[in-house]
C-alpha cells in the first residue's frame, strides 16, 4: 500500500489558520433564478435555493479590486479574474463567541444517500446507501458511457421522505464519508436542516424625478433568510432556538490566501436589490480529511468524490472517464447525479447574455477506482477541498469543490 498523507493544512505567514471570508446577510439575500423581472406591476423576483459560486466570487473579486478611495480599479480586471475561491459553503455561526466563528459547516445532502420515510419512528429518516451494482446474469443496460448502475443493496417499498434535509450537519456528513451504512434509521434533526427560509416583501416602484411612488406599480421579491429554527418537539413546546447562518469561502491567489488590499470587512451589498451583508474574515480553515480516510482509500483503491458546490464539466453530468488529478488518473466507474442545474446571466463587460450551461448539482457523487500501483495519495491530495470542474476558470470561480469518501463494492 502506498503511503497516504493528509494534505498540508493552509497557514498564513503568522502561523494562524488560513483566513476564510464569512458573509452573514443582514437582509434576506436575493439571488434571482434568471426569470425576467422588472418593476412592472405584479412582477415577482424569485430566489434560487442557494447562491451559486459565481455570485459570491463576483462579490469577493469586487472587494479585491477596490482602491484606496473605495472605487473599483478597472485596470486590474485581468488580475482579479485569476483569484480563486473555494466555496461558498453554508455555516452555522457560533453565537457564543465574542468574535465571528464557525460552529459547524452544513453540506449539500449527498446524492448517494436515499432518505425514506421510517415506518417505525415519527420524525425519523431511513437512509439507504446507493452504490454501484453488478447486473445479474446476462442483463444489459443502455447506460451512457458504460457506467455502472447505482442503487440500494436491496429493493425497498418505503416512500421517499418529503422532509429529507437539504443540508447535512458536518459531523453526520463526515461520518457518511468515512463509514456509510447500507441501511440505517436516524432522527431527522440529527441529520441536517431543510431549505433556507424565504422572506417575501412587497415593494413599490419609485419615480426618479419626484421620488414618489408610481401608481399601481407594486412588485414582490422573495429572498433567503439565513436563520435556522429548531423544530419538532422543541417547536411544539415553544422553546425552539433560532440559529444564525452565513456563507463562508476561501479566497486565494496561486494557492495562497489572498487579502484584498483596501477592504477588511464591513457592511456591503451583495446580489439582487443590493441587500446588505456583514463581510468579515475569520481565522479558520476548510475541513481536513477525517482520520484514516486517505489510508482506507489507498488500501482499497476506490473512492467517492462528493461535490460541495455545483460542478461544470465538458460532458455535462460527469467529469472525464479518465479523470486526471495531481498527475494521476482515476477511472470513473459510476455516478449518482440529481437533476441538472442551469447557469446563465448577463455579462456586464460584454453587454450580452452569458452562455447557458448545465451543471452537476452540489451533492453529486462520483465513484472512481485506480489500478494497482497508482499513486492514489497524490490524486487525493489534489482533490480534497479543491475545485474539480474541467475548465481552469470554472475552478477559479468556485465550481466543483469536492470532498472524498470511501466506497466498498459490497
Amino acid at each position: 500500500m502506498h503511503r497516504c498523507l493528509l494534505p498540508t493544512a493552509y497557514f498564513t505567514e503568522d502561523g494562524d489558520h488560513m483566513t476564510l471570508w464569512m458573509i452573514e446577510p443582514r437582509d434576506p439575500l436575493l439571488v434571482r433564478d434568471g426569470r425576467p423581472f422588472d418593476a412592472s406591476p405584479g412582477s415577482r423576483a424569485q430566489s434560487l435555493p442557494f447562491p451559486l459560486p459565481s455570485t459570491l466570487v463576483g462579490g469577493l473579486r469586487h472587494k479585491a479590486g477596490l482602491d484606496a478611495s473605495g472605487a473599483f480599479d478597472h485596470a486590474r480586471i485581468a488580475e482579479i479574474l485569476t483569484l480563486q475561491m473555494r466555496g461558498p459553503l453554508l455555516a452555522e455561526v457560533d453565537a457564543e463567541r465574542s468574535s465571528a466563528a464557525i460552529r459547524q459547516l452544513l453540506f449539500a445532502a449527498p446524492a448517494d444517500a436515499l432518505a425514506l420515510e421510517s415506518s417505525d419512528q415519527h420524525d425519523a429518516l431511513r437512509l439507504l446507501q446507493l452504490a454501484p451494482r453488478e447486473l445479474a446474469g446476462a442483463a444489459q443496460t443502455n447506460q451512457p458511457d458504460g457506467l455502472a448502475l447505482v442503487g440500494p443493496q436491496q429493493r425497498v417499498a418505503a416512500k421517499v421522505s418529503q422532509a429529507a434535509p437539504l443540508f447535512w450537519h458536518e459531523a453526520q456528513f463526515m461520518a457518511w464519508l468515512v463509514a456509510p451504512q447500507a441501511d440505517q434509521t436516524l432522527p431527522g434533526n440529527t441529520v441536517g436542516i431543510g431549505a433556507l427560509l424565504r422572506d417575501t416583501r412587497t415593494h413599490v416602484s419609485v419615480q426618479a424625478a419626484t421620488q414618489t411612488a408610481r401608481e399601481g406599480a407594486l412588485f414582490q421579491t422573495r429572498g433567503l433568510e439565513f436563520t435556522w429554527r429548531d423544530g419538532g418537539a422543541q417547536q411544539q413546546t415553544g422553546s425552539f432556538t433560532t440559529r444564525r447562518l452565513a456563507l463562508v469561502a476561501a479566497l486565494e491567489h496561486d494557492g495562497l490566501p489572498y487579502a484584498p488590499p483596501h477592504f477588511t470587512g464591513g457592511l456591503m451589498p451583495l446580489a439582487g436589490e443590493r441587500r446588505l451583508m456583514h463581510w468579515m474574515t475569520i481565522a479558520q480553515h476548510l475541513p481536513d480529511p477525517p482520520t484514516d480516510l486517505f489510508a482506507t482509500i489507498c488500501a482499497t483503491r476506490r473512492a467517492r468524490v462528493v461535490l460541495l458546490t455545483p460542478g461544470i464539466f465538458t460532458a455535462g453530468y460527469r467529469p472525464p472517464l479518465a479523470w486526471e488529478r495531481g498527475g494521476v488518473i482515476a477511472h470513473l466507474h459510476a455516478a449518482a447525479v440529481p437533476r441538472a442545474q442551469v447557469i446563465s446571466g448577463w455579462d456586464l463587460a460584454r453587454g450580452k447574455p452569458k452562455p447557458t450551461r448545465r451543471m452537476a448539482p452540489a451533492g453529486s457523487v462520483y465513484f472512481v477506482t485506480w489500478p494497482e500501483g497508482a499513486e492514489v495519495a497524490a490524486w487525493l491530495a489534489a482533490t480534497w477541498m479543491q475545485n474539480v470542474s474541467d475548465s481552469e476558470q470554472d475552478q477559479r470561480d468556485g465550481f466543483g469543490l469536492a470532498a472524498l469518501g470511501v466506497w466498498s463494492p459490497h
